[in-house]
């Protein structure tokens, strides 16, 4: 067999441990229920990865930051042994090497899931949200350092053969390393070598417990990236004074204590190359004698070969491309490069609404992932249907290629002269390559999958039921709104699609109504190709909140640009030739504008879809046209319609 990527997939020896090739599934889990996370990281297994971690594991019950019952607790009883066992079987079942991420928070505990416990940490302090939190005595540090040793032994017990020490981002461990969280005077402070003595205490515990053959891999920020931190030249030294104890370093990089290093935390589309902290495992490589493991937005095959052949690091941690596509490693392996559906690092899989939202862990790009226990229920088709899907967006892909492969007979729709709907924006915008290229990924398949594709095509009722279809799917999509503000000429007025399209129109100084993501992203797209751009935002901040994996750097980088503004809790109350009225507590000013963009919002096309509902017995909507949302809902809507087609 060819090997395509031959420094990939050469196995690595650690001890009595081989790794059947150099790609790791970095600590990742966002589902409750016992059942969908085996499923979850059984995928990853059955889909090549050489080692699957588990994520957020909390080394003891006394101090938790996420609910009860979400995550394994390591010091549960026999049955929480047992059920940590079942990922052992999941995942031994294929070749590959389980891990468990060792955790505790320290500092950023939440007292609300710990009965009112408040956190500790090497200093005392109040936090930002006025809890207050414990230094940590010698009594209480033993017991942190027992319970990490503890909580490996209860995962070797459950058939583990190494854990993961998380000590990066700025957690209980890294809280001790480094000289930005960590005052202390006594033997645990100070000096490099009394900050160390935490994490070497706990290295040395866990293998006095279980033993050198167990596994240890260590997580580290080879760079925190905030004044007073640890920098990469500190992290050399302390990974020289403990790669005789452990087996692999993982660098990573950031601190959750800074939350503008989250872009080096969860790389993101559009702000942070993928591969951005690769340079940090390269330096480490030169020093150490131990396997380096590099992580941060390698989603390709192609740049996880380069790193390894070009000797920067001798193991590939990948998260979110093994959300989106768990098959990556085989599908790579064998060849099959188009086949591997592409992350767009779009961050949705980790993004959580503020408390009292609803969070629907998923992808973007794969609508399967996490849906494993629906996906159980449904039945295969008992008979090949005649499938009309209208419009070729996202949705309308994702069912038409669904429903193909299902069996049924698809012709889609498309009003354009090119598959894709609002995706096509991306061919104007070269920071979003990544999802231009899963829009192409898209494009390729339903092309390749559907037989019958009629584009330049306006589909009327009449023209639908002359197929004599048995379902009907309408993706239709939505339309720019455009408010009633005195002085708008609704036929003239600008919208964020014409920023895109239509470049020619906007003038110098430029004022976009309506501060959300989109609008964002289009003042930040004008801003850097020299427009002057004012966004005006009736709430009291910009972008998406609920979002901040992407909506954090988003606003700094708008904060950084020098020819993008923004005024918050200000309403527009008119346009006029020279600009835009708007107010703010009362008052009233005129913003000179030479274009007034309109980004707020899109209305669906619910009159396109109630002239469709009626040309088949069956009739689904999907995407847009039932209400505007992430690329996220498009392809879920769109492939639940077709898998429900029986």
């Amino acid at each position: 067999m060819k090997n395509y990527y031959p420094h990939l997939f050469s196995p690595l020896r650690i001890g009595k441990v081989t790794f059947k090739n150099r790609i790791f599934s970095t600590p990742t889990t966002s589902l409750s229920d016992m059942q969908s996370q085996i499923a979850f990281f059984e995928n990853k297994a059955k889909g090549g990865a050489a080692q699957v971690s588990l994520s957020e594991t909390s080394i003891t019950s006394k101090y938790l930051v996420e609910p009860k019952g979400t995550t394994f607790v390591l010091d549960g009883d026999e049955h929480e042994l047992g059920r940590l066992g079942e990922f052992v079987i999941a995942m031994k079942a294929y070749g590959t090497v389980p891990s468990v991420q060792l955790n505790h928070h320290g500092q950023q505990v939440r007292p609300d899931r710990n009965d009112g416990r408040s956190p500790i940490g090497p200093m005392g302090f109040i936090r930002e949200d006025g809890v207050k939190v414990l230094a940590m005595d010698e009594d209480m540090i033993e017991e942190a350092i027992d319970a990490y040793a503890n909580a490996a032994l209860f995962c070797k017990r459950a058939g583990f053969e190494m854990c993961m020490v998380h000590g990066a981002h700025g957690w209980l461990i890294a809280q001790f390393l480094s000289p930005y969280s960590n005052k202390r005077t006594d033997r645990w402070g100070g000096n490099l070598g009394n900050r160390a003595r935490f994490p070497m205490e706990i290295i040395n515990r866990i293998h006095q417990k279980c033993g050198r053959d167990f596994l240890i891999e260590y997580r580290i920020s080879g760079d925190e990236m905030i004044e007073g931190g640890m920098k990469i030249e500190d992290v050399i030294e302390f990974v020289k004074m403990i790669e005789d104890s452990i087996d692999i370093i993982h660098v990573s990089a950031g601190i959750h204590d800074n939350l503008y290093t989250i872009k080096r935390m969860f790389p993101v589309i559009g702000f942070t190359k993928p591969g951005c902290n690769v340079y940090l495992a390269e330096a480490m490589k030169k020093h150490v004698k131990i396997p380096v493991m590099t992580v941060g937005g390698i989603n390709t095959p192609e740049h996880a070969e380069q790193v390894l052949a070009e000797g920067k690091a001798d193991i590939i941690g990948m998260g979110r491309e093994l959300i989106c596509d768990p098959d990556f490693p085989n599908k790579a392996r064998k060849g099959l490069r188009d086949e591997i559906i592409p992350c767009m690092r779009c961050n949705s899989c980790i993004a959580k609404l503020p408390p009292g939202g609803n969070f629907h862990f998923g992808c973007s790009a794969n609508p399967r992932i996490g849906r494993d226990r629906m996906l159980q229920r449904i039945q295969e088709p008992k008979a090949s249907r005649k499938v009309v899907v209208v419009g070729g967006g996202p949705g309308g892909m994702m069912a038409a290629i669904t429903a193909a492969e299902r069996g049924h007979k698809v012709t889609l729709l498309e009003k354009s002269g090119a598959l894709g709907g609002l995706l096509k924006i991306m061919d104007q915008e070269p920071s979003k390559w990544e999802v231009k290229r899963y829009k192409e990924f898209l494009v390729s398949k339903t092309c390749k999958t559907i037989g019958d594709i009629r584009f330049n095509t306006e589909a009327t009722p009449e023209m639908v039921e002359a197929f004599n279809p048995d379902v009907v799917i309408a993706a239709v999509g939505s339309n720019p709104i455009v408010p009633n503000f005195p002085g708008v000429d609704k036929e003239k007025a600008l919208t964020v699609m014409d920023i895109y399209y239509h470049t020619e129109k906007i003038g110098q100084n430029v004022v976009i109504i309506g501060g959300g993501l989109v609008g964002c992203e289009a003042a930040l797209f004008l801003a850097e190709r020299g427009k002057k751009v004012t966004i005006i935002e009736m709430l009291n901040k910009i972008g998406d909140p609920s979002y901040p994996h992407y909506n954090i750097p988003l606003v700094e980088a708008i904060d950084n640009n020098t020819n993008a503004t923004y005024k918050l809790q200000t309403k527009c109350v008119g346009v006029t030739p020279k600009g835009v009225r708007v107010e703010k507590n009362g008052k009233e000013e005129v913003i000179a504008a030479d274009s007034v963009v309109f980004s707020v919002g899109q209305a669906p096309e619910l009159e396109t879809v109630e002239k469709l509902r009626d040309c088949a017995t069956e009739f689904y909507s999907v995407g847009d046209c039932v209400e505007p949302q992430r690329i996220m809902e498009a392809t879920r809507t769109g492939f639940f319609s077709a898998m429900n087609i029986l």
